[in-house]
C-alpha cells in the first residue's frame, strides 16, 4: 500500500471562494493542499535524485490508496463495519404522490400492483418530522448526516420526479457510486433521472466520482451486504442478470475477488406483494446483524438463499409476517456489528433480533412506510469502516 504524507486530522481552513457556488469539503481540502510544503518525498515511488525511477512502479498504485489524497475524505459502504456517514433527503410537497398530475391522469396506474399503498394519504408535515427524528437518530449514534438537496420541482427523463426520498437509490462502495437503472418501479413514469441526480450530488458536494452507469438493456438496484465479503442481490423486476454482470467487475475490484455474492430470486412479478410481503430488493428481504447473524422475511427469500445461509452457519432470525407486509420488517439500517436500526412498529421483530444479542435502535417512519418503503430505502450508506469478513 502507498503511503501519503499529511495529517488526516488536520484542521480545515476557510477555502477561498474562486467560484460562484457553494463552498464543498473538496474546496476545503483543496485549501489544505495548497498551504503544504510540497517536495518530491511527496510524490510516490521517488527515489531521489540520481537514482532510476522505473514509469511501471505507477502500475502499482491502487487508485483507493490514492483517494483521499484526491478529495480530502474516503467513502463506501461495503459490508457491515461501523456506520460512518449517511444522506437523507429533506421531504418536501413535491413529492407528495397524490399532487403529481399523472395520479390525476391514471390513478389504477400509478397504484399498479399496490406498489403505493397509502401513499395518497401521506402527512407531509409528519414525514418531515419523521425525517427530522431520523436524521437525529443517526447522529446520536456517531453517525454524521448530509442533508440531499433537490431543485425545486425535478423533472425526470419522463416527467416530473418522484419518489425523491429513496436517497439509498445510489449505491456508494469504496472509491465511488453506482449509478443504477432502475426498472418497474416508478423508473418509467418519474424515477429515470433521480439516480444521475443523487450521483450529480454525490460528486459536486463530497467528492464522491462516479465508478458504472448500468447501461443497455441492463437493469440493477442495489442489494445489501451481509459481511464486507457477503453480498446479496435481490434478482427480479428491478434487477436482471444483465446488470448484475455489468455490476460484479466493479464490485469485485473494490471489495476483492473473493467477495461472495448471493442472488436471491424474487418470487413472482411483483415489485412488492402486499399480501406475503415479497419484495424485489434484496435489501428489503435480508440483512446482516453481524457476520454470523442475519434477518430474514422467509417468504420473500429463494430456497437456495435459506439452503446456503444454513450450510454456512448464520443464526437466522425470521421477521413477523404482518410486521413485513405492514412495516417491512426485514428492512433495517446497520450501524455496525450487532447494532442496527430498525423500525419501530415491528416490535415482535425487534424482540426476535434483540433476544439473539443484537442491539436494536428503534425508529418511527410511518408516513414514509407507506409509500411501501422502508428506511433502508431512506439511507444513502455514505461511509462506513472495515468491517467483519465472513470466510476470510
Amino acid at each position: 500500500m502507498v503511503q501519503f504524507n499529511g495529517d488526516e486530522n488536520e484542521a480545515l481552513p476557510e477555502p477561498r471562494r474562486s467560484h460562484s457556488f457553494a463552498v464543498t469539503e473538496y474546496d476545503a481540502h483543496q485549501e489544505v493542499l495548497r498551504q503544504r510544503d510540497w517536495k518530491l518525498k511527496d510524490v510516490p515511488f521517488y527515489k531521489g535524485k540520481g537514482e532510476t525511477h522505473d514509469p511501471f512502479d505507477w502500475d502499482n498504485l491502487d487508485y483507493l490508496d490514492a483517494y483521499p489524497q484526491i478529495y480530502g475524505r474516503r467513502c463506501g459502504s461495503a459490508g457491515i463495519g461501523t456506520l460512518r456517514e449517511v444522506g437523507i433527503t429533506r421531504p418536501s410537497a413535491d413529492d407528495e404522490y397524490s399532487n403529481h398530475p399523472y395520479f390525476h391522469e391514471d390513478k389504477e396506474y400509478m397504484n399498479r400492483d399496490g406498489f403505493f399503498l397509502l401513499s395518497d394519504v401521506v402527512d407531509i408535515e409528519k414525514l418531515k418530522d419523521e425525517a427530522a427524528a431520523f436524521a437525529e437518530k443517526f447522529e446520536e449514534n456517531g453517525v454524521k448526516v448530509y442533508w440531499i438537496e433537490y431543485p425545486e420541482k425535478p423533472i425526470a427523463a419522463f416527467g416530473p420526479m418522484m419518489n425523491m426520498h429513496s436517497a439509498a437509490e445510489l449505491a456508494i462502495w469504496p472509491g465511488g457510486s453506482i449509478i443504477p437503472k432502475k426498472g418497474y418501479a416508478l423508473a418509467p413514469t418519474a424515477g429515470l433521472g433521480r439516480a444521475e441526480y443523487l450521483a450529480r450530488w454525490a460528486f459536486w458536494n463530497l467528492g464522491i466520482p462516479p465508478l458504472l452507469t448500468v447501461t443497455g438493456k441492463g437493469v440493477w438496484v442495489t442489494g445489501t451486504f451481509l459481511a464486507d465479503d457477503v453480498y446479496c442481490q435481490g434478482m427480479g423486476v428491478e434487477t436482471n442478470w444483465d446488470g448484475l454482470e455489468q455490476v460484479t467487475p466493479v464490485l469485485k475490484r473494490v471489495c476483492g475477488e473473493d467477495i461472495h455474492i448471493q442472488p436471491i430470486r424474487s418470487p413472482g412479478w411483483k415489485y412488492f406483494d402486499k399480501y406475503t410481503g415479497a419484495n424485489t430488493h434484496g435489501g428489503m428481504v435480508i440483512s446482516g446483524l453481524d457476520v454470523n447473524k442475519v434477518l430474514v422475511h422467509a417468504a420473500g427469500v429463494d430456497i437456495d438463499t435459506h439452503m446456503w445461509l444454513r450450510k454456512n452457519g448464520y443464526q437466522v432470525i425470521e421477521a413477523d409476517t404482518h410486521e413485513q407486509i405492514n412495516h417491512s420488517a426485514a428492512a433495517i439500517v446497520n450501524l455496525g456489528p450487532g447494532h442496527v436500526m430498525m423500525h419501530a412498529r415491528a416490535e415482535k421483530t425487534i424482540a426476535a433480533v434483540r433476544k439473539a444479542g443484537v442491539e436494536v435502535v428503534p425508529i418511527d417512519y410511518d408516513e414514509y412506510n407507506k409509500y411501501g418503503a422502508a428506511i433502508t430505502c431512506a439511507t444513502m450508506l455514505i461511509d462506513r469502516d472495515p468491517g467483519p469478513r465472513k470466510f476470510s
